[in-house]
């Protein structure tokens, strides 16, 4: 409940007001929960007390703790001073401190007790997880596991006398955290004294002399925090101030290096939670920073797009606004004014492209979706909590002449009051009405909304194409885009990876295709436009093209070709899925100019031809231009592969350059630590335990293995919270997964501008590093321990002063004339956190070729790695099990990947000879076609069987098929006599003018064949249009399908 209110815009701090926390809102203590009750004895505490889960302080797990009589908690150790002292402390010891003074609890001084308890009861988890989350606002899905609760209740000072020993304190601490996170909240009761008498306080008041401390140490004699007003004769008003807008409630978050506290304040920076969003809008959003008053108009706005909307403040440290629709994607810049003086409050939003969310909405049996058509959708009620819903049916419009915007063209109300099933699903159905729709309006998508004070809290569906009812409405509309669209440029190949293995791999180039992606086959939209596909890839957007292609593959991991499975192949776009600027709109420009069109040419229209024609304007992507990525490798004890494929054993110790490129536009650096073994003894070999990276277009990306086995991501020098599967950020895009034993958390990390992609494998033990470089453009520009990427591996031991090592040095000369050269020098330093070199100056590396370890049993290093020289390294030297195993691990995944990516050959697409037909049994080398011409032809060239060879050739070039000749006609006899001659060349020359003259003079006009039906002829719209006229007119006769002409009829 919000007991104070900020006047104007007048900062909060921490003044006193006149209320204050009542007995209820403490947690609940004493002999009604089971506490324990500390050692009443004058200075005394509670003894060791063993976490069940440990509680992560200032960077560091602690698994017990002590409560002090004295107003503390501490970790590692017992602390009985009574005197408070200013932080940090000379002692490395950890505590927290509610209220560190003399406390008296014994029996002859006061009646007071300190209570203490673990607690992991549902409700009270419940009631803290409630807090944290109302509190900070990047933790709306916080969930706590595990509670301690300290308090000291009614507890008197050292030798009060005379009124004095009437006066009393109570207040509390509560520790709270889940896997990750650790908070501590301050609850104050009632303060009535601050200091003891041999603090020098006065023994009638409890007041004066050295007051009260209150805050955190971190027992590194560093870092530490200290309350406002703490040792001061203000540290009585705590029941009356807070940093959360509830006199007496303090609370901070205490897990990172710093303590973080979330009183509001004039800085600049606000925080916004979450950070990024869908185009769509709709989506609440909280604010913090500034100090909020409900009484004040708080406005928000896009800076790019100039797009203001409202907000409305929860309490005095945070707001919630609803974001609206924007039409572009990436980083935009969401600026704050909460008083009505300025846009003085700023930070950075994400803009998420819609394709790539979820949709909240589901449209059932999505095919069915055609206008005129009742269809169902369906949604989870919980993310509408309101009763009283909107559902909107909004079109997509954007013309030269005014801004990208959805437009209603039918509203529905309804009420969720009524109780739902236990899953909260809701369904609905819904008549799409063509008549309120316009010829312009193409791309549909449905709407959920509620309205709130602060705007349209909304849930959407994803994006689906206006589809008419009959054949002849789409075969107008593609031929109306036709007409309009040009063609696009033949200087570009397609360079489509040949396998599904190799796009799997090249995450530097290609990224899954969100409308056709393997993972989501159980969703019913998902490759609704590339049907048969079993999974589809986009090619990355780079620098100011705005052109795309798609390539899908089959269930057998070959490329499909849109001219042999129009429904399932991929074409290039004249628009990338992610292209935008001017008259560009992320996805949209896309979905309009070039998806729409596709499906009423090759889905809906039914006619083969105009799909062939579409595919003139769109060709099909193919893969005979492409070339594989380049893989390399940091792994275990670090072994490297470089990107020539040479491998060597480099175990430095500090921070080295892994790869840059020569203009150092493109750095990835590594931090290697001495490891240990089993027994936690430092060994003479190092591992990974920390990894940089930063182009010269994107944000800086950190990942830092900590020491209890966790993993800290840091953007730009500050740490995030990955808590979605895939995060976008400035010019580079961050994917994390779970290993199937979820002891290994991996880290992709994809540079789509510079064909780079990083990925990298934390365990408890170490990282191990994976490069993936696409394309040429990098041919010869590498440095660092990686090599040089010339594709001769040679000349890979280029020092930093560009001398170049023999490739078969020893590893000794490596170490010290190589890869010692490759230290990061201070100021090209991408870490932001100080690496810790454990006993650097006794540090001598072991090479391989020198071990010598007597009381290595090596039977148990071939049963462990088999053969793996690089296992049998880490084991020999480091003798920790899980690290050599790992090793072995990464280096056959390695393998797996460089035989993915190998080069593959694919013959070029046959065309079908007209007037004929042909079969063929693949693409690759060994693959074989068979030709044949329709009755009353033959052909004239060519073969009529064909095989592809290892150049990528077939053995013969495709046939042409011609009318047959009749023997007795003047052709036959010219042939005779030609052939008669003596000029066997000219002859030949001759007979073919001769031929094409006559067949085109006596050739008459031919019908065209009848086009490819797509799909089951019982399923074919033009058929089932037929049957429901039977009879109609005259006698009942059965339909046979026959030439469909453009106007859709049979």
């Amino acid at each position: 409940m919000l007991r104070t209110h900020l006047h104007q815009n007048e900062q909060y701090k921490n003044k006193p007001t006149d209320t204050s926390l009542s007995v209820s809102d403490l947690y609940s203590f004493g002999r009604p929960t089971s506490d324990n009750k500390t050692d009443p004895a004058d200075d005394g505490g509670s003894h060791k007390i063993l976490l069940k889960n440990p509680f992560k302080f200032f960077g560091r797990n602690k698994s017990s703790l002590f409560v002090n009589n004295n107003g503390l908690i501490t970790f590692d150790a017992q602390l009985n001073e009574y005197k408070p002292k200013r932080f940090p402390l000379a002692e490395n010891t950890p505590l927290i401190a509610p209220f560190w003074a003399d406390v008296d609890v014994s029996p002859e001084w006061s009646k007071g007790n300190v209570w203490y308890r673990q607690d992991q009861s549902s409700s009270l988890l419940r009631k803290a997880s409630e807090e944290i989350r109302e509190y900070f606002i990047s933790q709306r899905n916080f969930q706590a596991n595990w509670v301690f609760i300290a308090t000291w209740h009614k507890v008197g000072y050292y030798a009060a006398v005379g009124s004095g020993r009437s006066k009393v304190n109570t207040f509390q601490t509560v520790l709270v955290k889940n896997e990750k996170r650790s908070f501590v909240i301050f609850n104050y009761l009632t303060i009535e004294w601050t200091t003891g008498s041999n603090s020098l306080g006065d023994p009638q008041t409890g007041l004066g002399g050295s007051p009260a401390q209150a805050g955190f140490n971190a027992g590194d004699r560093k870092n530490y925090y200290s309350i406002p007003g703490a040792q001061t004769d203000a540290v009585i008003n705590l029941t009356r101030t807070s940093n959360v807008g509830i006199p007496g409630k303090w609370v901070f978050q205490v897990d990172g290096n710093s303590i973080l506290d979330i009183k509001c304040s004039h800085a600049v920076q606000i925080n916004i939670y979450p950070k990024s969003g869908s185009m769509f809008g709709g989506e609440e959003i909280r604010i913090s920073g500034p100090c909020f008053n409900s009484e004040f108009n708080i406005l928000a706005r896009i800076r790019e797009t100039n797009d203001t909307f409202q907000c409305t403040a929860i309490n005095d440290i945070s707001a919630a606004c609803i974001m609206p629709s924007v039409f572009r994607t990436g980083q935009v810049t969401l600026e704050i004014n909460p008083y009505g003086m300025g846009w003085n409050y700023s930070s950075t939003y994400q803009i998420e492209n819609v394709a790539s969310l979820a949709p909240k909405i589901t449209r059932l049996s999505p095919d069915s979706w055609v206008i005129s058509r009742n269809v169902t959708l369906s949604w989870n009620s919980s993310l509408t909590p309101s009763p009283s819903l909107f559902l909107d049916i909004m079109a997509y419009q954007y013309s030269n002449d005014s801004k990208p915007s959805f437009v209603t063209v039918r509203s529905k109300s309804f009420d969720l009051s009524s109780p739902l099933n236990s899953s909260n699903i809701v369904f609905t159905s819904i008549v799409l009405d063509g008549n309120l729709l316009h010829e312009n309006m193409t791309s549909l998508v449905l709407r959920i909304r509620t309205n709130i004070s602060a705007g349209y809290s909304s849930i959407w569906s994803d994006v689906f194409p206006v589809r008419w009812p009959t054949v002849k409405d789409a075969a107008n509309m593609c031929q109306n885009w036709m007409k309009l669209s040009p063609s696009l440029s033949s200087d570009t190949l397609s360079t489509c990876p040949c396998t599904l293995r190799q796009a799997l791999r090249d995450t530097g180039r290609y990224f899954v295709d969100p409308l056709c992606n393997l993972q989501n086959d159980k969703i019913d939209t998902n490759c609704i436009y590339n049907k048969g596909a079993a999974q589809c890839f986009r090619r990355s957007l780079h620098g100011f093209s705005t052109s795309g292609e798609t390539c899908c593959y089959s269930s057998s991991g070959e490329l499909l070709d849109a001219r042999e499975v129009p429904h399932a192949g991929g074409t290039r776009s004249r628009y990338h899925i992610h292209a935008q600027g001017e008259e560009l709109v992320p996805f949209f420009s896309y979905f309009q100019n070039d998806l729409v069109p596709f499906l009423q040419c090759c889905q809906y229209a039914f006619i083969n031809s105009l799909c062939q024609r579409f595919l003139k304007l769109r060709p099909p992507t193919t893969c005979q231009a492409y070339t594989p990525p380049t893989p390399a490798q940091a792994a275990g004890d670090p072994h490297l592969t470089t990107l020539d494929r040479k491998d060597y054993t480099f175990n430095g110790i500090g921070d080295f350059v892994l790869l840059k490129d020569v203009n150092s536009s493109m750095v990835v650096q590594v931090r290697a630590v001495q490891t240990r073994d089993t027994a936690g003894i430092l060994q003479n070999a190092t591992v990974f335990s920390a990894l940089a990276l930063k182009t010269e277009t994107s944000d800086k990306i950190e990942i830092y293995k900590t020491s209890d086995g966790a993993t800290d991501i840091l953007v730009n020098s500050e740490i995030v919270e990955i808590v979605d599967a895939t995060s976008n950020f400035n010019g580079v895009k961050l994917e994390r997964s779970v290993g199937d034993d979820e002891s290994v958390v991996n880290f992709l990390i994809v540079f789509e501008n510079e064909d780079l992609s990083v990925s990298v494998d934390v365990s408890a033990d170490l990282l191990n590093v994976l490069v993936m470089i696409s394309g040429e453009r990098y041919k010869g520009q590498i440095r660092g321990l990686l090599g040089n990427f010339n594709g001769d591996d040679n000349d890979d031991f280029i020092t930093r002063h560009n001398l170049v090592l023999p490739s078969d040095s020893s590893m000794r000369d490596l170490h010290y004339k190589f890869g010692m050269t490759w230290e990061v020098q201070g100021n090209e330093s991408l870490f932001n956190r100080s690496g810790t070199v454990n006993n650097a100056i006794n540090y001598e590396p072991i090479f391989l070729e020198e071990i010598r370890n007597p009381e290595l049993n090596f039977s148990v290093v071939l049963e462990l790695c088999g053969d793996n020289k690089q296992c049998q390294y880490d084991y020999s030297v480091t003798g920790n099990e899980q690290i050599a195993k790992g090793t072995m691990k990464f280096i056959e995944k390695f393998k797996e990947i460089e035989s993915d990516v190998q080069k593959v050959v694919r013959c070029p697409f046959l065309e079908v000879p007209v007037n004929g037909n042909r079969s063929a049994s693949g693409y690759a080398v060994g693959d074989n076609a068979t030709f044949w011409c329709y009755e009353g032809f033959q052909l004239l060239q060519g073969a009529s069987f064909v095989v592809c060879r290892e150049n990528g050739q077939w053995s013969v070039g495709s046939p042409v098929c011609v009318e047959k000749i009749v023997e007795d006609s003047p052709i036959s006899s010219l042939v005779v006599y030609i052939g008669s001659g003596s000029g066997a060349l000219i002859g030949v020359i001759v007979i073919v003018i001769v031929i094409m003259a006559v067949l085109k003079c006596r050739r008459k006009p031919k019908p065209e064949p009848d086009p490819e039906i797509n799909g089951p002829i019982f399923e074919n719209p033009i058929f089932l249009e037929s049957l429901s006229s039977l009879g109609q007119g005259g006698a009942f006769k059965i339909p046979r399908p026959t030439n469909i002409g453009i106007d859709g009829n049979m």
